[in-house]
């Protein structure tokens, strides 16, 4: 028999079904159809709230376990493995390349079982770093940009779903819920940043001998000072590697177990809404991109791409590694994850107080005077600057994450598997153009180039919130 919270899953999906008659002809559900028609009584709701809670929590966990792992071996390839920037070009190319299979894999396999399989994937990652060579390495991160955006579009159409079926039943206005869910799972998803750089950092800081303070050619090239001849950061004792590599597998299988057995899989019956076939579901992903909507925001998503690129490629190399000694990497990115973890929760919040345009606007602001600073700065790197400099990055991606997130749930909310492939789609274009000039340009290039994208992206965004509010208000 179905549990009490499968049965309150089953009427808000009904509810949720009903509207589904209602959408226009470009698959959208009608601003007016974004609250419930049929709200439940107070008990009821709390009893679908503390469901659905629990399920973001779950899932929110699952990612944590999983990217604490993932997201401190990402910040240290490029300082650790000689082959990093090659690996994590070829996972963001191939991510690019999933995005078109990624909805009838969610829609066929459901997105609990899309996770499960993809989190695996994330172990055979940990595991290859065992044994870092290029014709190792680069395959398994080509099956991990595989599994990444099946991955991504599963939790999100999960937490999209679970968020307009909470809000059917309490009458709720969808933005607001999905502000919230967002900002529970991007809390809980950040502090992978601060786990996972506290363990890097304690463990690579025990190897005196194989970590030095820096390497004299590009230290002295980029920050213009004279140091020792010490040797290269990136020369780690293979016992320290493996010690740390061991502790991440542990937080990688706890992931898969952890969505293997306590993720609740959504209702049957929304699988079968979905449900779709091969041709038509890689169709309707390649027809969402023209979207009038979808074209707008697609420069801020690459954008979105392009700076994390930036702050997980070239700031942990350029700024921190090659300056300060790759012992601090960690320590950096976890002022980076514990701020980015904190404004995750706090813009959810102030999004429904301040309006989700006023929340954006204060992230573009803030990453345009870390690229104008970071243009004009030629003084040899601090800790303190650095450590700022970490922290106001982590607000601004916070905003990012929580807002691009949950503006596509509300806009795309019943074709949400090809609306977040073409987001992982465009996401994954950023990372790959900043790795693809990689070394190639000079930094005051490449911090012109990201400039520039925001700029054009904002520009697009804001036309698109006026359209959209053009829109509600015609209802």
């Amino acid at each position: 028999m179905p549990s009490s919270g499968d049965e309150d899953d089953d009427v808000a999906t009904s509810a949720l079904l009903a509207t589904a008659g209602d959408e226009d002809e470009t698959g959208k559900r009608p601003i007016g159809a974004q609250t419930g028609d049929t709200p439940v009584s107070s008990q009821q709701w709390q009893k679908s709230e503390r469901y659905h809670l629990i399920n973001m929590i779950v899932m929110s966990l699952c990612f944590f376990f999983t990217f604490t792992a993932f997201t401190a071996l990402q910040n240290l390839q490029a300082s650790l493995n000689k082959t990093g920037k090659t690996c994590l070009a070829v996972l963001y190319g191939l991510l690019m390349v999933s995005c078109f299979i990624t909805p009838p894999l969610v829609q066929r396999l459901s997105p609990k079982v899309t996770m499960v399989m993809c989190l695996v994937v994330h172990c055979i990652f940990t595991a290859a770093n065992y044994y870092p060579v290029e014709y190792l390495l680069v395959p398994v991160c080509a099956l991990l940009g595989l599994a990444s955006a099946p991955l991504w579009t599963a939790q999100q159409t999960y937490l999209t779903t679970s968020a307009h079926m909470h809000a059917q039943r309490g009458g709720r206005v969808v933005d607001e819920v999905l502000n919230r869910f967002n900002g529970i799972f991007f809390l809980i998803f950040q502090c992978t940043q601060v786990c996972g750089n506290l363990i890097s950092s304690l463990i690579l800081q025990e190897d005196g001998d194989g970590i030095q303070s820096g390497n004299n050619d590009s230290l002295s090239a980029f920050c213009n000072i004279s140091t020792p001849n010490n040797s290269n950061t990136t020369e780690v004792a293979t016992s320290v590697r493996y010690t740390l590599l061991s502790v991440y597998m542990v937080c990688d299988v706890a992931g898969v177990l952890l969505c293997l057995f306590c993720l609740r899989p959504l209702s049957t019956s929304v699988s079968r809404y979905v449900a779709r076939g091969w041709k038509a579901s890689c169709l309707a992903t390649l027809r969402r991109m023209v979207d009038p909507y979808m074209l707008l925001l697609m420069p801020v998503t690459v954008y979105s791409g392009m700076e994390q690129a930036f702050i997980f490629g070239e700031f942990t190399k350029h700024y921190i590694s090659d300056c300060v000694g790759i012992a601090w990497v960690g320590y950096v990115m976890l002022v980076l994850g514990v701020v980015d973890a904190g404004s995750s929760m706090l813009c959810s919040r102030l999004a429904g107080r301040l309006g989700r345009v006023s929340i954006v606007l204060a992230g573009a602001l803030v990453n345009a005077g870390l690229i104008a600073f970071l243009l004009i700065w030629t003084r040899v790197p601090s800790f303190l600057v650095i450590f700022v400099i970490a922290g106001m990055w982590g607000f601004a991606d916070a905003v990012w994450n929580t807002q691009l997130n949950t503006l596509f749930g509300v806009l795309f909310s019943l074709d949400q598997e090809a609306a977040f492939a073409n987001f992982r789609l465009a996401q994954s274009l950023g990372w790959c153009i900043s790795f693809a000039y990689g070394d190639a340009i000079a930094m005051e290039t490449k911090l012109l180039i990201l400039a520039s994208v925001l700029v054009v992206s904002m520009i697009l965004y804001l036309i698109a919130e006026i359209r959209r509010h053009q829109e509600k208000a015609k209802v």
